[in-house]
């Protein structure tokens, strides 16, 4: 199979630089005999070896910036970016090579600031492209920004290795999954210095976690060659799979594989990586280098003629570029994913989707799943099969070069159920929720039964503080964990102490405690299901109440309520979320005048100054809510009756820098809508 090489190449490739080490000195460490060795076996693509040879140099004391360069792209090249990192960093001397290198490096490790900083030390040249990188630092940081509402889950130590693992493909339904490796299960070596591609099996448990994997014991395995994983088809009946440069049929008799059976689509030399055929093979689609003579990939379909040979392979021109094109997958909703180095990919294979239009005949421009599907690093091989996804990805944080993926396409999971007096059972009645996870804040309310629902993230540690009267009843660390099974189960019963006044100790929030697991349950399906959500990072702060922020949702009259002075908002002290004389006035005028007799529903915004960090003024305006709505509560406005957001500093009302500006943006805004009959 084509080597996955590391978006460094293409970086180097499109900037035009070619590093300084190519001229080497003959009076030096690099005329050791495993300096020349391991340039030798650089060359020829065996890194593995390459990167043993330069180390021996380096564990004997040698500091040469040559070798210190050439040993920084070795690891590049085996997607070790934290390795390049250290070697270069193991002497203070610079070049520009290794300036460079050292901000690549920190772009693979998405250290996007540190690799801008790096190339301020270069100058823009024809050998050193520095603008251009720099805008692909700018766009990198743009996507990551505004990253999408899905869950990446590494498939853990029991599939990742330090070496490769990819392309996985569904067998026997999402829980079970054949894929690749080069693992060192095998005593022999390709030619690049890593094991042959082997097919291993694994599955998932009934606790959400992967097995170890397994061979995959078939005809077809040898001990000196290439099998790796394709697709299954056919109800798991057929089996594709990829041996040394083409593409392989199988079928499933009597539970054996039978013989395998070569694919010829276009009877011309060349290397067909990967495909997606169809259950009644009418169709496959391709990627292969047959037409550009091995210079890169692209995708082709082909038709199955009345005699049962492959029709002319036609390229897909709308999704090929002049880069490599990889690893086709026709989804459910026949909507074709494939992964690209070209479209303004974010580095390297990136992957794309797009839709064929019947009436024009044509593929639609294809659209980048953009981050955390994609990365600056590698990421290819999806698939996806309702709200499942699996993906390969060298991206950091993984256990060594490729690793396997699964993804959710949702981030939110409703849970609901009844916040109950752990002692006698009975349901709590206007309990207050609060959460907080990374830097979000939100909260919901149990209604007068003491039912709650709410929208809350998928894995990821949560403290939740259950409040009853402005008294703390509990705290405790929780985590919502989704299986994928044969129902959907959301309902989930919270039990508390119900002593007010007298709140319980703080559980599980100590570091390295392992937190409370929600275990929510769904089926695994294309069509939407009202409980599962994917909100964008830009998004998430929004949609956290009970009342699902109605004055967002439908139309809400602003209350103006004008004071003395003329201002139109309630507004706080520097730093400060305590109510002034003047504010507490104005809420008493709200309450007697419309809020009283409970037929309004109000909802409160907080926001700050632009002074302090974001993550410091969202918790202060989200208090300068809560301290609005605590006095509304105390007026006599029902909790379940208050919805609170605190914005920080992104929605000012003057944007210069003066006193009189910060202080107009230190404001609580109100909102409110009478209730539906």
């Amino acid at each position: 199979m084509k080597t996955l090489l590391t978006t460094i190449l293409i970086l180097m490739c499109l900037l035009g630089t070619e590093l300084s080490f190519a001229e080497k000195k003959q009076d030096s460490a690099l005329s050791n005999k495993s300096f020349k060795k391991g340039v030798r076996l650089f060359n020829s693509g065996n890194f593995i070896q390459a990167e043993k040879q330069f180390q021996v140099l380096l564990d004997s004391g040698y500091r040469d910036l040559d070798l210190i360069a050439i040993q920084a792209q070795v690891h590049l090249e085996l997607h070790a970016p934290h390795a390049a990192k250290d070697v270069i960093l193991l002497t203070d001397e610079r070049n520009e090579d290794l300036d460079f290198l050292l901000a690549v490096s920190h772009y693979f490790l998405e250290e996007f600031d540190e690799a801008y900083k790096e190339l301020m030390l270069i100058k823009d040249t024809a050998a050193y492209h520095v603008d251009d990188m720099k805008r692909r630092i700018d766009y990198a940081k743009q996507h990551y920004r505004d990253y999408k509402g899905y869950v990446i889950q590494n498939f853990g130590p029991e599939v990742n290795t330090k070496y490769r693992e990819y392309a996985a493909v569904m067998f026997h339904g999402t829980g079970e999954l054949l894929y690749t490796t080069r693992n060192d299960s095998s005593e022999y070596t390709a030619h690049d210095g890593m094991a042959f591609e082997t097919i291993h099996d694994t599955s998932i448990d009934s606790l959400n976690a992967w097995h170890v994997a397994d061979p995959f014991e078939f005809h077809t395995r040898h001990e000196k060659r290439h099998d790796a994983t394709v697709q299954v088809y056919d109800d798991g009946k057929k089996l594709i799979t990829f041996h040394n440069g083409r593409l392989f049929k199988s079928h499933l008799e009597n539970g054996a594989w039978e013989e395998d059976e070569l694919i010829d689509i276009h009877g011309e030399d060349g290397v067909d990586t990967h495909c997606f055929i169809a259950d009644d093979e009418s169709f496959i689609i391709f990627a292969s280098d047959f037409r550009s003579h091995g210079r890169d990939l692209d995708l082709f379909v082909s038709y199955k003629q009345t005699d049962g040979t492959w029709g002319k392979a036609i390229p897909m021109d709308e999704l090929n570029t002049e880069f490599d094109e990889d690893a086709p997958f026709l989804a459910e909703d026949s909507t074709l994913y494939f992964s690209s180095r070209g479209h303004h990919s974010l580095g390297g294979f990136d992957v794309f989707k797009s839709t064929y239009d019947k009436t024009t005949k044509k593929w639609s421009k294809p659209e980048n799943l953009d981050f955390p599907i994609n990365t600056v690093s590698e990421d290819i091989y999806f698939s996806i099969h309702g709200k499942v996804a699996y993906i390969s990805s060298t991206r950091k944080g993984g256990y060594g070069s490729l690793d396997l993926y699964r993804v959710m396409m949702f981030n939110e999971f409703k849970i609901e159920g009844l916040v109950l007096n752990d002692k006698t059972k009975e349901p709590i009645p206007d309990c207050q929720i609060e959460i907080e996870y990374d830097q979000f804040y939100f909260r919901t309310y149990s209604d007068e039964n003491g039912h709650y629902e709410m929208f809350v993230p998928v894995n990821e540690n949560m403290v939740m503080t259950f409040n009853k009267d402005g008294k703390k009843l509990h705290q405790e660390k929780y985590y919502v964990d989704v299986f994928f099974r044969e129902k959907d189960d959301h309902v989930y019963n919270f039990h508390v102490p119900h002593v007010v006044g007298a709140p319980t100790a703080n559980a599980n929030l100590e570091d390295g405690e392992e937190p409370t697991l929600i275990h929510m349950e769904m089926h695994n399906e294309f069509d939407p299901q009202s409980f599962v959500v994917s909100i964008s990072h830009d998004k998430v702060g929004h949609w956290s109440d009970s009342l699902k922020n109605f004055y967002e949702e439908k139309h809400i009259a602003y209350l103006a309520r004008t004071d003395k002075s003329g201002q139109s908002s309630l507004f706080f002290d520097f730093n400060s979320h305590s109510l002034s004389e003047s504010g507490e006035h104005m809420l008493k005028q709200l309450y007697s005048s419309i809020l009283e007799g409970g037929e309004y529903r109000v909802a409160i915004k907080g926001h700050t100054d632009t002074r302090g960090s974001h993550t410091y003024n969202k918790k202060l305006s989200l208090k300068r809510a809560h301290a609005v709505a605590k006095y509304l509560h105390r007026l006599g406005v029902k909790h379940h009756d208050v919805a609170v957001e605190g914005m920080g500093e992104t929605d000012l009302m003057h944007h210069d820098d003066s006193e009189t500006a910060h202080a107009k943006n230190r404001r609580a805004e109100i909102f409110y809508e009478r209730k539906q009959q």
